[in-house]
């Protein structure tokens, strides 16, 4: 007999499902959008996009900011009250309000006693800031050299990385259905990558231009974009891990505080990154050469914005293999998005592949 599943446990695990398929479509677009001004060099510029992804972060902090701010203005208000006021009957009334704010306080504490404070997020922040940012660079690098499929082929490994790293660490249970469910997905990602795609039909569109440029990369240039998808793919997976052994449920932490600290940590530490990267010629500095660019980067940045965040949501929610294997889903998608736009046709092992990564993430997330 199998043993009952609480209600409140099977509504986060398919909230988080929920999220993981928003995520699944945003980082597809976000890779189709990149791809599009890196793949033919119209503004090739992997570190400034991170840094200003990432910087969009602490737009978390506004909300929280002003909800302090009018809070101890509110407090201020009515100890000014206190103390220029000569009736009797205003020092228990403002006494009453404000015991009132504390004890929604104290109640909020007690019902989560291991929530973490303020300061062990913001801690919490710069001990994964550095390892989130390069995860996304390390992403959005792998687009100057690869097609979105194939960097969305290679970053799945990452399932395979969190399953020997949770294993590992002790926050997964190595079972026979994970694993089959892994190389399944597994099995997928060989097929499809190995499925043959008929060169873009001619087109004019920014798509279409961007294919034609990158199908000209060498061997060089695509076995360093690969390795930088592997590199990707490690460190989201290092991330992912990492984040649930020290947090451990979502209730814990206060996940738009911990991104804001991760976008202010970014700004304040990272941006000596664009003195090296000019001085080294890795990445020459400039900005943005036309408007067209500068809107495929704010919507960009929007995506990552609300897509990362979900992100994180949905690992807390359910587990990390859970997400990591799930986020294999953006393979299939990431192919039909180039047979739309660009013109691109896939065999028939492209279905076949597409059916085991199906396969594998449902089997895992009835596993779990």
């Amino acid at each position: 007999m199998r043993r009952a599943v609480p209600t409140g446990a099977v509504a986060r695990r398919n909230f988080g499902m929920m999220l993981l398929g928003i995520v699944v479509f945003a980082w597809v677009l976000s890779n189709f959008l990149t791809h599009a001004i890196f793949a033919d060099d119209t503004y090739s510029k992997p570190y400034f996009i991170t840094y200003l992804n990432t910087s969009m972060f602490c737009l978390y902090l506004l909300p929280l900011a002003v909800r302090e701010y009018l809070s101890s203005r509110r407090k201020r208000r009515a100890g000014e009250r206190i103390d220029v006021s000569t009736e009797g009957n205003v020092f228990p009334s403002v006494l009453e309000h404000i015991n009132d704010i504390e004890e929604g306080e104290r109640e909020e504490m007690q019902a989560s006693p291991d929530r973490l404070s303020t300061h062990e997020t913001m801690r919490l922040s710069a001990e994964f800031c550095l390892i989130w940012f390069f995860a996304n660079y390390f992403n959005s690098y792998c687009l100057k050299f690869t097609s979105v499929s194939s960097a969305t082929i290679l970053s799945s490994t990452a399932s395979m990385f969190t399953l020997v790293l949770g294993t590992l660490i002790g926050i997964e249970t190595f079972t026979s259905t994970k694993f089959l469910s892994v190389i399944a997905s597994l099995v997928g990602i060989y097929l499809i990558s190995t499925t043959d795609l008929a060169p873009p039909s001619s087109s004019s569109s920014s798509f279409s231009s961007a294919a034609a440029v990158a199908s000209s990369r060498t061997p060089l240039q695509i076995l360093l974009g690969d390795a930088m998808a592997l590199l990707s793919a490690f460190s989201y997976a290092t991330y992912i891990t990492l984040l649930k052994v020290r947090v451990g449920d979502e209730s814990r932490v206060n996940m738009q505080l911990f991104f804001g600290f991760v976008g202010l940590f970014n700004v304040i530490f990272l941006w000596p990154g664009f003195l090296v990267m000019n001085y080294t010629g890795i990445e020459p500095f400039e900005m943005p050469p036309e408007g067209r660019v500068w809107a495929i980067i704010m919507v960009n940045a929007s995506i990552s914005l609300a897509s990362d965040f979900c992100w994180a949501y949905a690992m807390l929610l359910t587990t990390p293999l859970v997400v990591t294997v799930g986020l294999s889903l953006t393979i299939p998608l990431a192919l039909l998005g180039q047979m739309v736009l660009l013109g691109s046709v896939a065999g028939g092992w492209y279905w076949a592949g597409a059916g085991f990564v199906f396969v594998a993430f449902w089997f895992l997330s009835k596993e779990n």
